[in-house]
């Protein structure tokens, strides 16, 4: 197996805080043949979003509105913007990140690298994600059961091959994620359930409102009890030091024991 490029595809709007830390959990990862895909709506965002392994994608702004879909669903235009994503992928293995969110370690696309290794082109992965609370989805009945739920699991919990980008499409409607997932499993015949935490949600539920991580007003979406400052975070940095990560705890070692 020759070594792979993953793609990350980013929507990014007015979070030049939010998507500086994602993106900075992509540049540190050990493992370096990735591709940042990144779509923007105005000069504003461009400006933030500039820099290395950065592939911009404009993309229009569509306006939110307050029809619903025949199932209930709220609007969520933007979810189209990932479609425009998938269409600038032109090889390797494709995974969605939001722009508030993080890969928790520097070693996550290394980990997923070994699990390939075992794996075809016809497999799906997937992997946990974990809230501000701890709390963590896909939950362990659904590994069990092996079974994709609506609710229980995230945009940034699978990865697929790039060979399958075509077969499904994201819709305006809140919830596309799921509908997104539950369509190309059913056309990719084989799954890699990874028992493993690999992203850091930031967030409970923004819905398209556009705050950043650390905007005073997000109060509720951002909501941290005290589990969140005991939750290992490697994008939690102080004075400089990435805490939480190896290369802090070895710094640390060796200030105490030389």
């Amino acid at each position: 197996m020759k070594t792979p490029t993953i793609n990350i595809l980013t929507r990014t709007a007015s979070r030049p805080i939010g998507f500086l830390r994602c993106h900075s959990s992509i540049s540190n990862q050990t493992y370096k043949k990735t591709q940042h895909i990144v779509s923007y709506e105005n000069d504003s965002d461009y400006n933030y979003i500039k820099g290395d392994n950065i592939v911009p994608v404009k993309v229009n702004k569509i306006e939110k509105s307050n029809k619903k879909s025949a199932s209930g669903y709220i609007h969520a235009p933007y979810n189209l913007h990932c479609n425009k994503l998938l269409e600038q992928v032109k090889e390797g293995w494709v995974m969605f990140l939001d722009d508030d969110d993080n890969l928790l370690h520097n070693k996550v696309f290394k980990e997923i690298v070994d699990v390939l290794k075992n794996c075809n082109e016809e497999t799906l992965l997937i992997w946990k994600m974990r809230y501000p609370d701890g709390r963590t989805l896909p939950e362990a009945k659904n590994f069990k059961d092996e079974s994709i739920q609506i609710n229980k699991i995230g945009s940034c919990c699978f990865m697929f091959h790039s060979k399958y980008k075509d077969e499904i499409k994201w819709d305006e409607w809140k919830g596309s994620d799921f509908r997104f997932l539950n369509g190309i499993s059913k056309k990719i015949p084989n799954k890699m359930w990874i028992n493993r935490v690999y992203i850091q949600i930031n967030n409970f539920g923004d819905f398209g409102k556009q705050n950043d991580v650390d905007s005073l007003l997000n109060t509720c979406i951002y909501n941290k009890n005290w589990n969140w400052y005991l939750l290992p975070k490697y994008h939690m940095d102080i004075l400089g030091l990435k805490i939480f990560s190896k290369t802090f705890y070895s710094k640390l070692k060796n200030r105490i024991f030389r």
